[in-house]
């Protein structure tokens, strides 16, 4: 039983090496490009003419940690802040509206046959 196991262990990381071998590089790469000034994770320290170029590089690179604001509530959205500056080439859309106590929604009917009804195609029941 413990031979099962460990096959089927094996056999499961096999199979999923195509999800976790690219985060793997992209995490290697990433380490490696913040260590290269002191020479990576492996390697030796760059000459002073080499660290010069790195952090030049650095400087024109986009930066990688992005701060975005937090939506609110009662605050416009900026899709909506766009449309209503005319900086949007769409038309904004209705606002959603709030169903109103009491009333009750039925959902759509997708599957329904269009010739005819019988037991297939019943939809939301």
């Amino acid at each position: 039983m413990d031979l099962n196991k460990d096959i089927l262990r094996w056999v499961l990381l096999i199979a999923a090496t195509p999800l976790w071998l690219p985060f793997l590089r992209i995490l290697w790469r990433d380490f490696n490009r913040a260590l290269e000034e002191e020479g990576g994770i492996f390697g030796r320290p760059p000459p002073p003419q080499e660290i010069e170029r790195i952090r030049r590089e650095k400087l024109t690179d986009a930066e990688t940690l992005v701060s975005e604001p937090w939506a609110r509530r009662g605050e416009p959205s900026a899709r909506r802040r766009d449309a209503r500056a005319g900086g949007g080439a769409q038309a904004s859309p209705a606002p959603m509206r709030r169903a109103e106590p009491g009333t009750s929604r039925t959902a759509p009917n997708f599957r329904s046959n269009p010739r005819g009804g019988g037991e297939r195609g019943g939809g939301f029941r």
